[in-house]
């Protein structure tokens, strides 16, 4: 990879952590302050750990770096949201800071688990440039577990000590939470589903125009240029070559015109000497060329597709063990769900499937079965302390209580990634794009799909009194008896 990709990684690292500090003081003020020095400390730990790997961070190792940094403040933004209901049920801030943390622990603890199963497996799958995203990705997951718990609870700890912290003022998203999400559930679904049946059949019709040339063998060249070039502008130079009917895509990132070239293999070099004898004035630079060979490409496949699976194995068997089958079962679909449109949706862009979109997809999958814990984790709350109600009823509460999680969650990953999408330069936009989409689907999904099918998997939505859930969860949490709660 060039300097300057580097550079435009370096940019977008420093963006999204200036993003996400500026957002936490606004919109949670002097709190917000703490967690933006824990995010810094969180950044500190996993560069150092980088080093004492002797790892070099390389691109795809930046944007780790850059998703770690949503993750951290995930956790304190579900610390943040406790800590508002605990105040306005009236307990002392000090009182309430500890329960907040105490209730929060689990949504955390479980959350970072599926997240950090992700990660070991692309680690254990993965190679190249690709193994050090996934190396980033576990450090950082590791170190955010420590900074939102350890540290933030030692500054608010030392704000007491130095009588500092007297108050919490915090700004609203969502003052009303009275919405039938369950009551309006088939509405959701129908929806969901012409979306995943379009998503499946854009899939379908591409075939293997989907993939690049990490799996179907070949060269890959990436260029920019300094005046406005086409694609009809390219093939017209490699024209009477035997040249011009390689896949040819535009795409306009960061004010530079980016155009991406894939041909059988051994022809980049070709490509090259052609496009510079014929375009003399265009200011052509070539940001990066991959050589992949047939028998190479299989074997990434291959490999992808085995690491895709043990995710969602590990996924569905831990939030088995945490929460009951259906919960398991609920996830999982949902997650199909947010894969399959993302896919789908990164297909209709004319995009081209690569290596690097393998750790994309693992990714999105452990932060949408992270946002669905949370939600879950309320759910589950309000079973065990038996609310009152019927399951639907306590769903409705459960999903209207952390709906500003919820959303602020997915927000501020939505602030680090469209910052890796803007200044990541050419190397990741495509990572970047696939995680803007699989975020806002994932949290779509959180809200309104991954619940009811809960319901409807039990038996609780389809007459039946819901009693299994209720013994699901009590059997799940005898069994896995958490550390805290």
């Amino acid at each position: 990879l060039g300097s300057d990709s580097i550079k435009s990684g370096i940019y977008s690292g420093i963006a999204g952590f200036a993003l996400v500090v500026v957002f936490m003081i606004i919109y949670y003020r002097l709190v917000g302050l703490i967690a933006d020095i824990a995010l810094a400390i969180n950044c500190v730990m996993v560069v150092g750990a980088l080093g004492m790997f002797n790892s070099v961070l390389t691109l795809p190792g930046i944007a780790g770096l850059i998703l770690s940094l949503g993750i951290a403040v995930d956790a304190n933004v579900l610390i943040y949201e406790r800590l508002r209901d605990e105040i306005k049920q009236g307990k002392t801030l000090k009182t309430a800071i500890d329960t907040s943390y105490s209730k929060a622990f689990s949504a955390i603890f479980d959350a970072h688990v599926t997240q950090f199963l992700t990660a070991v497996i692309l680690f254990w799958l993965a190679s190249g440039p690709v193994k050090g995203f996934a190396l980033t990705l576990t450090i950082g997951i590791v170190a955010s577990m420590f900074s939102s718990l350890l540290v933030t609870y030692t500054c608010f700890s030392w704000a007491f000590a130095l009588n500092v912290l007297k108050k919490v003022s915090m700004l609203h998203l969502i003052r009303s939470k009275d919405f039938d999400f369950l009551g309006n559930a088939k509405k959701f679904m129908l929806v969901s589903g012409i979306a995943t049946v379009a998503c499946l059949a854009i899939l379908f019709v591409r075939g293997e125009r989907n993939l690049g040339a990490d799996f179907r063998g070949g060269d890959l060249m990436v260029l920019s240029a300094s005046q406005r070039l086409t694609p009809d502008q390219i093939r017209g130079a490699l024209a009477n070559t035997g040249l011009q009917n390689s896949v040819i895509q535009s795409e306009r990132v960061a004010n530079r015109d980016l155009i991406s070239i894939r041909s059988d293999a051994g022809n980049a070099d070709k490509i090259k000497a052609r496009l510079q004898e014929a375009l003399p004035h265009a200011g052509l630079k070539f940001e990066q060329t991959d050589h992949v060979g047939a028998l190479v490409g299989k074997e990434l496949a291959s490999k992808s597709a085995l690491a895709l699976t043990l995710g969602l194995i590990g996924i569905f068997i831990y939030v088995s063990f945490r929460f009951g089958t259906s919960f398991a079962v609920g996830s999982l679909a949902a997650l199909a769900h947010d894969l399959i449109i993302t896919l789908g949706i990164f297909s209709l862009s004319g995009r081209e499937l690569s290596l690097i979109m393998v750790a994309a997809v693992l990714t999105i999958a452990g932060y949408s079965i992270n946002d669905k814990i949370v939600v879950f984790d309320r759910i589950r709350s309000g079973l065990r302390d038996r609310l009152s109600g019927s399951i639907s009823q306590v769903m409705n509460h459960s999903i209207n209580d952390t709906l500003s999680r919820t959303i602020l969650t997915g927000g501020t990953v939505l602030l680090t990634v469209l910052a890796l999408y803007f200044f990541g330069g050419p190397v990741l936009n495509d990572f970047a794009f696939s995680f803007l989409v699989g975020v806002i689907v994932g949290t779509y999904s959180s809200i309104f799909i991954a619940s009811p099918i809960v319901l409807w998997w039990s038996g609780g939505g389809r007459g039946e009194s819901g009693a299994s859930l209720r013994r699901e969860v009590s059997e799940a949490t005898t069994s896995a008896n958490p550390v805290a709660r």
